[in-house]
């Protein structure tokens, strides 16, 4: 907006001034301009890249999780005195629930969370570029 007001004051001021200070102030113009487009298209690419490692995390703690869901499972489906000690059977069922219940919760709460994020990241770029095709 602001480069749009400098042009049109730069236009305006043109029946008075050369015509090579306005060339020169267009060419300024136009240069600030690839500058901060240059600009954005660097910032963009590193959040890209960024949003790229932070779904490859997710990605490693989601498989982590399925395996611990995994090694839960088989503990939980043992028969009592399976494991030594007497793990297994309806007090180890009972314990898993109620430990699976809270990382459920939570699990829930960080996935609200990054979704969150990444709503509000995707609108930032839709900003971005829009900007950048104006």
């Amino acid at each position: 907006m602001k480069l749009r007001v400098e042009g049109l004051e730069a236009g305006r001021g043109a029946v008075g001034a050369d015509e090579g200070e306005v060339a020169a102030r267009q060419a300024e113009l136009l240069r600030e301009l690839n500058d901060r487009t240059r600009q954005l298209q660097q910032e963009i690419a590193a959040f890209r890249c960024w949003v790229g490692e932070v779904c490859a995390e997710v990605g490693q703690d989601i498989a982590a999780l399925q395996t611990e869901v995994e090694g839960i499972r088989w503990v939980v489906s043992a028969p009592p005195g399976a494991f030594p000690g007497g793990g297994g059977g309806p007090e180890v069922r009972l314990e898993v629930a109620e430990s699976f219940a809270g990382v459920r919760a939570e699990m829930a709460q960080e996935f609200e969370s990054v979704r969150s994020e990444m709503l509000d990241l995707g609108i930032k770029i839709d900003r971005l570029l829009r900007r950048r095709g104006d």
